[in-house]
């Protein structure tokens, strides 16, 4: 297996304020990237870390870190993959694009068999598509 990359692409009928919100507010974060509660202040350099006790700051571990951070423009952090020590360095660039928001998703710096490819790009698809609806309907 080798380092590969991926690249998705989703329009979103929607402001590029709102998209934003939904890529980094968490109220909607926990929804569409992780299933912990992650604390992020979503600016270059800092940490992302995920809360594992809700009752303490104390239980968080850190999983990633922004990497660069545009607001309304584009946002790439580094996060690691499960329990591994791999780091997956995610980028989204928002386009304004006619009545919305064109929404480029790149993933790069895993390694996949062509079956494993696969599914991370359904995965991202349905990542894309998560945020879409977030940003649309809520």
């Amino acid at each position: 297996m080798s380092k590969t990359s991926l690249q998705q692409q989703i329009t979103v009928h929607a402001l590029p304020s709102k998209v934003w919100k939904v890529l980094t507010s968490p109220e909607y974060i926990n929804q569409h990237l992780h299933d912990g509660d992650i604390i992020c202040d979503w600016m270059e350099g800092s940490p992302i870390m995920v809360l594992s006790n809700k009752d303490e700051r104390t239980g968080s571990t850190h999983m990633g870190q922004i990497l660069e951070s545009v607001p309304g423009m584009l946002l790439k952090f580094s996060f690691r993959e499960g329990d591994s020590s791999t780091y997956i360095v995610t980028t989204f660039e928002l386009i304004v694009a006619g009545d919305g928001v064109e929404l480029k998703m790149k993933c790069e710096g895993f390694e996949a068999t062509q079956q494993e490819y696969l599914i991370r790009v359904q995965h991202a698809n349905l990542h894309l598509q998560k945020i879409k609806w977030l940003a649309e309907y809520s």
